[in-house]
């Protein structure tokens, strides 16, 4: 089984690519699925097919889904809803706009994660490509596999462990009932909270899962490219390709286009140094939209040639561990970053890491838990963390 997302900054063509690709799979003999997660779809409009909410054929061995994060909200989330639309109108609140304030914020991403692991479980594909939203949204999408688990977790622990000593005796006031949640609100949140990670754990395997950063050769992309790289490897989700779409060919090298063509030149220049280590492929701007079964196909024979696209296309460790003389080095590959824009915290068993306006709660493993950091350097885009020897 594969997994692969692709995100950027919006407008540079990553739905297009995201279909050619998916075709391309498709065509090479695996059940391939294509997801879109962007809230703002356009997966129809691409294969001019009517796609909705449930997986529909679009060519053979590929089927297409726009999820419907509010159906997946109304199949799933009915127990926790109706407990929050019941306590606020309880307190007042009008009956409509309770429901509608019940949806907690992040509900919509949470859901959205759901119901693609839950087509990863269905056994149905053997490659799910995923149409992400843009960067910042895929970003705050992928990272809620993270650190709402460990939130969630935490405070549904806790609270429930308060409850269950408080709950017969807040029972017997019946104005009190509307403010305890029953066993199956918090059933609700444990099969959330469960799901999530386990699909957390899944964005992370690099032999399953991808992300694919995409972008046209113009310095806001290139930089907003760079602190998604950054970003993406902080959170430990593995980037094994970077696609460069709409690049202009040499035929217009001369006249009109010439500066934008010589400028292009050296942005994509720039493009191959920031990203040594992952594959890099270039897109050229095409003659016309790739819109319909026969123009993807001939955009995916440009992108990838005699190339599976559903293959790992370079491998790279976002983190890593190692052990050298009785200390263990855990490193965070992080590029495209500066020092001082980089904090190393620690709390307990969590190690807190903030990459510009990004932070990490990196849960330690056992074998670390009891050492103490001896020091963090930053090299050449790598953080190495060293802990010491532990106590005898």
């Amino acid at each position: 089984m594969r997994l692969i997302l692709y995100t950027g900054k919006g407008g540079v063509g990553k739905s297009s690519i995201a279909a050619a690709t998916a075709v391309r799979v498709a065509q090479l003999g695996r059940r391939t699925l294509l997801v879109s997660s962007d809230l703002a779809h356009n997966l129809s409009d691409i294969f001019e097919t009517r796609i909705g909410g449930d997986p529909v054929t679009v060519a053979e061995n590929l089927n297409a889904l726009e999820v419907d994060a509010l159906k997946e909200i109304r199949d799933n989330w009915g127990p926790a809803q109706d407990y929050f639309a019941g306590f606020l109108a309880y307190l007042g609140m009008d009956d409509a706009v309770a429901e509608e304030a019940a949806l907690l914020p992040g509900t919509e991403e949470l859901f959205l994660l759901t119901r693609i692991l839950k087509e990863l479980e269905s056994d149905q594909y053997d490659a799910i490509i995923v149409d992400c939203s843009p960067t910042a949204g895929a970003l705050r999408l992928l990272t809620f596999t993270d650190t709402a688990c460990t939130k969630l977790n935490r405070l549904l622990n806790l609270e429930r462990q308060v409850l269950k000593l408080m709950r017969p005796v807040m029972n017997r006031f019946k104005a009190m009932r509307h403010i305890v949640p029953s066993d199956k609100v918090y059933g609700t949140f444990e099969d959330l909270i469960r799901d999530v990670g386990h699909l957390g754990e899944i964005l992370k395997d690099p032999e399953v899962s991808s992300v694919r950063l995409v972008l046209n050769p113009d310095r806001v992309a290139i930089a907003e490219t760079r602190r998604a790289f950054t970003y993406f490897g902080l959170f430990g989700f593995p980037i094994d390709g970077i696609f460069v779409n709409k690049v202009l060919p040499r035929e217009l090298a001369d006249g009109y286009l010439h500066d934008w063509f010589a400028l292009q030149q050296q942005l994509l220049e720039s493009i191959d140094e920031s990203f040594l280590d992952v594959a890099k492929f270039r897109v050229p701007l095409l003659d016309s939209e790739p819109i319909g079964l026969p123009p993807l196909s001939r955009m995916a024979d440009g992108i990838f040639g005699e190339k599976r696209p559903e293959d790992v296309l370079s491998v790279t460790k976002p983190v890593s561990i190692a052990r050298e003389d009785g200390q263990y080095r855990l490193g965070f590959w992080l590029p495209n970053i500066a020092k001082h824009d980089l904090n190393v915290g620690r709390k307990d068993a969590d190690l807190i890491l903030t990459a510009g306006n990004y932070t990490r709660v990196f849960s330690l493993p056992d074998s670390l838990v009891d050492r103490e950091i001896g020091e963090a350097k930053f090299d050449d885009g790598r953080l190495t963390i060293t802990f010491e020897a532990a106590p005898a």
